[in-house]
């Protein structure tokens, strides 16, 4: 994680993200901003959560570990968007899991610093509560979307949103498991998109060769 020093990159970012809309006192004091590299962990699953980070740029996925040592993709965070506000209004206790997918640009808030102004404002829980809802309804549609398409649309639709400078590079059992398919029946979607050149396999991963078919097959109906 890097602190972008605050010059008028900063207040560029303030003006195109006005984050002092969100609240009903001056957030600001409370606030700088970071850049995440991609891979770089947001969040560390389990630990305490001492920041609210208001995502500007970039896109990252939520994940959760088990015990028996696998991990499941549970969403993506797309921006703009807070993360980590059911830790802040105590829906969970510890962090989950959020790893940038994507170079990421946020606004930190110290919620050390301003957690009883956060938690009796008004005006921020308001828009924390249409924020939610927002997302539970975007949660019930990736859902809905996951029961009635085929998967060649949804694994397009998933490659488009987590591709990398080109490449897709995501674990298998997890990407069938956040699908709802099984290991199998993705590989062999997966070889389909190589037979026809719209993936490329490589030591990198899977080159998209040909992303405006992929593209087509994303919006297939």
């Amino acid at each position: 994680m890097q602190e972008i020093a605050k010059s008028s990159l900063t207040q560029k970012y303030y003006q195109e993200f006005p984050l002092k809309d969100y609240f009903g006192f001056d957030i600001l004091p409370f606030t700088s901003l970071v850049r995440f590299d991609s891979d770089e962990k947001i969040f560390k699953e389990g630990f305490e959560a001492t920041y609210l980070y208001y995502l500007i740029k970039g896109k990252a996925k939520l994940f959760l570990s088990h015990e028996n040592g696998r991990t499941s993709l549970i969403n993506f965070i797309d921006a703009p968007c807070f993360i980590g506000e059911m830790e802040l209004i105590g829906a969970q206790d510890k962090a989950s899991g959020v790893t940038a997918i994507t170079p990421c640009t946020c606004f930190r808030i110290d919620i050390n610093r301003c957690k009883e102004k956060l938690l009796n404002d008004a005006k921020f829980l308001r828009y924390l509560c249409l924020f939610l809802s927002k997302k539970a309804i975007g949660n019930t549609y990736n859902y809905s979307l996951n029961q009635s398409y085929c998967l060649d649309i949804r694994l397009a639709n998933f490659i488009l949103l987590t591709e990398k400078n080109g490449y897709y590079r995501e674990k298998h059992t997890e990407v069938a498991e956040y699908l709802g398919v099984t290991y199998r029946h993705l590989l062999y979607v997966l070889a389909e998109f190589v037979k026809k050149g719209i993936l490329e396999k490589s030591e990198k991963g899977y080159f998209i060769a040909d992303k405006n078919a992929l593209k087509q097959i994303a919006t297939k109906k």
